[in-house]
């Protein structure tokens, strides 16, 4: 009996595990999923997860990150909407922080203020000088 309803899955399938990442994807909450009926409970799902060789754990590292872009727009959109004057500038500002922060740890490849550098095939690179040249931008 997961989350306490009764007839809840606990098998993983693999349309259980698109319709989840789906709603991932759209920048739902696991744990607002996870209390719909027949759905999962949270820590069966986030079990699947943590097991490197499940195959449900590369499709949701996937929706996370496609969460961060839905997080992304939906940053975009709250902008529009204090500037329109239809959300408060101090309560958009708190909200703004709070979707940055979510949209920084979905994707943080994208959305972090600092970014990693590599080189050819993701090996590290030492840096050891930055020097910005003025002039033209080489393509």
């Amino acid at each position: 009996m997961a989350n306490g309803k009764p007839g809840a899955p606990s098998l993983y399938t693999p349309e259980l595990a698109e319709e989840i990442c789906h709603r991932l994807a759209e920048g739902e909450s696991l744990r607002s999923i996870c209390r719909d009926d027949g759905m999962p409970d949270r820590g069966t799902v986030l079990r699947w997860v943590v097991k490197p060789d499940h195959p449900f754990s590369p499709l949701y590292i996937e929706a996370r990150e496609a969460g961060g872009y839905a997080d992304a727009d939906d940053i975009s959109e709250l902008i529009q909407e204090v500037r329109n004057g239809a959300v408060d500038e101090k309560a958009g500002r708190v909200m703004l922080q709070g979707m940055m922060w979510l949209a920084e740890r979905k994707a943080p490849k994208k959305h972090s203020p600092r970014q990693e550098i590599t080189g050819p095939g993701g090996s590290s690179v030492q840096v050891s000088r930055i020097e910005i040249v003025p002039g033209e931008v080489p393509e």
